[in-house]
């Protein structure tokens, strides 16, 4: 069930820093500007709860999860790693990180699937790089290609800044001036700017909204792109589309108590013709959050809200493959996790996780997985819903080369 390998053994010659740099300045001055820049920025605002790299998300070949290891931190020794979690073969658990990069500064995959089995990783920035390598994977993390191109910039350090559709166009959220949308006709190798958050937040409904800052971006079945904002404006959530020479607000108004509070979208993904986002809502004394979910015709609906305890704080969030969500948060000592029954369902407790639990997958057949770090060793664990606890089911570990990059 273990898949041993050394660390970086795989991995391709190191490309020189130079020639890097050189790659990056090319690309970035061959990145055009179509949307007009907005004379006075509006200003940005801190999101309603931080939401870190640690996730899952459902593919056609299992789950992937992101999860930091070494010695979190310490950036030096923290190294992000992919795993795939399959449920039809063996080993169960494998390591599908992608060689030949430094990813002490964080990793992230498409949240909205490309075609077949394909997965593309981002690295985000760490020491002296100012943009994200990136890698592509055919099989579903199996193997992965020669590096296919870079992201300059740097990718934001949110989990849903990569996302592709079966016509090959690829949007990724950059970092650069504040936010800003590129787009990729599919090579990766030729980037061009959407949007950035000054033009968005400049368009009248990015005004009513009062945008704060770029959190995710998506691409609907047809090739649309999806970009969730922050907003200051009460229960105005920040879903953003294309319209004209300007963009539109397609998200929802918030009900209630959460309609009265400043809100941030954490999670935003395309499947199967259905649009979910995860929503939280700066309510008082603690922030709420909510499961949104549309089909085509843009008629959201909404979970009813989850409160977080105060002084919580969110550890990893998953996609189910239906679209729902699963959130598990920390503090006080102890961790809460809760998952969302499908798109826009009902919030539903579960027994606390084993300690030491990065994130939480839950797999097509509703069963909900555990994956435990401690330092090098990576442990997974399968919840028996109908006695409440938790079983070992295997187990990984990754040969970190601590005091390296790679």
């Amino acid at each position: 069930m273990t898949r041993r390998r050394r660390h970086g053994a795989r991995r391709a010659a190191p490309v020189p820093v130079l020639v890097l740099v050189m790659a990056a300045v090319v690309i970035l001055a061959g990145c055009s500007s179509p949307t007009r820049r907005a004379s006075s920025p509006p200003p940005t605002t801190e999101p309603v709860v931080g939401v870190p790299l640690a996730s899952t998300f459902g593919t056609t070949t299992g789950e992937l999860a992101v999860v930091a290891m070494g010695r979190p931190g310490d950036p030096l020794n923290t190294f992000w790693q992919l795993f795939v979690l399959r449920s039809n073969g063996t080993p169960h658990l494998t390591l599908a990180t992608p060689p030949g990069v430094a990813d002490n500064g964080g990793l992230v995959v498409n949240s909205s699937p490309l075609p077949g089995p394909t997965v593309l990783a981002g690295f985000e920035p760490s020491q002296a790089l100012v943009f994200s390598p990136l890698a592509l994977s055919q099989d579903g993390g199996g193997s992965w290609l020669p590096s296919p191109g870079l992201v300059p910039g740097g990718l934001a350090a949110v989990p849903d800044v990569l996302a592709g559709s079966s016509g090959a166009e690829v949007l990724a959220l950059s970092r650069a001036r504040g936010g800003e949308i590129l787009r990729s006709p599919g090579d990766l190798a030729h980037w061009s700017k959407l949007v950035d958050r000054s033009a968005l937040g400049s368009s009248p409904t990015g005004r009513a909204c009062g945008v704060g800052g770029l959190t995710a971006v998506a691409l609907d079945a047809s090739g649309h792109p999806l970009v969730g904002t922050s907003c200051t404006s009460p229960g105005v959530v920040g879903i953003f589309v294309p319209a004209a020479d300007s963009w539109r607000r397609v998200g929802p108004r918030l009900p209630g108590r959460t309609g009265s509070a400043p809100t941030t979208v954490l999670r935003l993904v395309h499947a199967d013709g259905m649009t979910s986002g995860l929503v939280a809502a700066a309510t008082t004394p603690a922030p709420v959050l909510v499961g949104v979910a549309s089909t085509r015709g843009r008629v959201w609906s909404h979970s009813a809200p989850l409160p977080l305890d105060r002084g919580t704080h969110i550890v990893s969030t998953g996609v189910e493959s239906g679209g729902g969500f699963v959130v598990l948060a920390a503090g006080h000592g102890s961790m809460a996790l809760h998952a969302e029954t499908g798109p826009a369902g009902d919030w539903t407790s579960l027994p606390s996780p084993p300690a030491g639990t990065a994130t939480v997958a839950v797999g097509t057949g509703g069963e909900v997985d555990a994956l435990a770090v401690a330092s090098t060793a990576l442990t997974e664990w399968r919840l028996d819903t109908a006695a409440g606890s938790w079983s070992k089911i295997g187990s990984v570990k990754v040969p970190i080369q601590f005091g390296s990059s790679a």
